[in-house]
């Protein structure tokens, strides 16, 4: 018999059920360890050695592919390992009155949480629960909005752009000019899902090849990355081909 056995007999009753909740604690600390990141896909992987090895990155394709998903695990890698000290997210709010949060309930905070569910649930699988609350209550991981985004620098933090394609040239502009000191910028998006009339992350992708001065990756996900599910990668297909083919008005 091992000798936690004999430890555990010769306990009186309340050392035993100290023991038996420590050893619980235990058991539940490591039921919550995140699992390492890897990747599905050639994409994927080329995606995360971007993300680990420069400091902007563009990530463009469809729907399931991973881009939000593996920008966020990264960036809370990097905050657990201590290489930054926050995590910032923004997204474009579309609405009738653009990037404007005033009819959802809440702060500010609590506003953009709802617009940046995926991101969330994604910083939330690579963290402790707890790990997050402290993380959102000490300002480690803040939500911008575009309102609020003006005049902020951002310093020695992974910031995270989702749904780019919902942004103007101006809106893109201001964001990326945030950019201070050992920061990280990652932009995803989907020119297939475009919500507005004057999308400028096109615009944006044309200069990065345009100006070799620009230090920025650019990941390009096709229908074979999708890796949500057999049926979203189906469709995902089917709206490459129909685009190719004039079925579908590109937005």
């Amino acid at each position: 018999m091992s000798d936690d056995f004999f430890e555990t007999v010769n306990q009186s009753p309340k050392a035993q059920r100290r023991m038996t909740r420590k050893k619980n604690k235990e058991v539940r600390q490591l039921a919550r360890t995140p699992k390492p990141i890897e990747p599905k896909t050639e994409t994927q992987a080329e995606y995360l050695d971007s993300l680990r090895e420069g400091d902007q990155c563009f990530a463009v394709g469809g729907a399931g592919t991973g881009k939000t998903y593996l920008a966020a695990r990264h960036a809370m890698e990097r905050l657990l390992k201590g290489e930054v000290d926050h995590i910032v997210l923004a997204r474009p709010t579309v609405s009738d009155a653009r990037h404007r949060l005033g009819f959802l309930p809440g702060n500010k905070d609590e506003k953009l949480a709802e617009w940046l569910v995926p991101l969330v649930a994604a910083l939330k699988e690579g963290c402790a629960p707890s790990e997050y609350v402290q993380f959102v209550r000490e300002g480690k991981i803040e939500f911008q909005s575009f309102e609020h985004i003006r005049g902020r620098t951002f310093n020695n933090s992974v910031v995270i752009l989702d749904e780019a394609q919902n942004c103007t040239v101006k809106d893109l502009i201001t964001f990326l000019t945030r950019q201070g000191m050992e920061a990280q910028v990652i932009v995803n998006g989907d020119t297939d899902q475009v919500d507005i009339h004057d999308s400028g992350l096109e615009k944006i992708l044309d200069m990065i090849e345009l100006y070799d001065f620009i230090e920025a990756d650019i990941i390009e996900f096709g229908p074979e990355d999708v890796v949500r599910s057999p049926r979203a990668k189906q469709w995902v297909k089917a709206i490459s081909l129909a685009k190719d083919a004039g079925l579908l008005t590109p937005a």
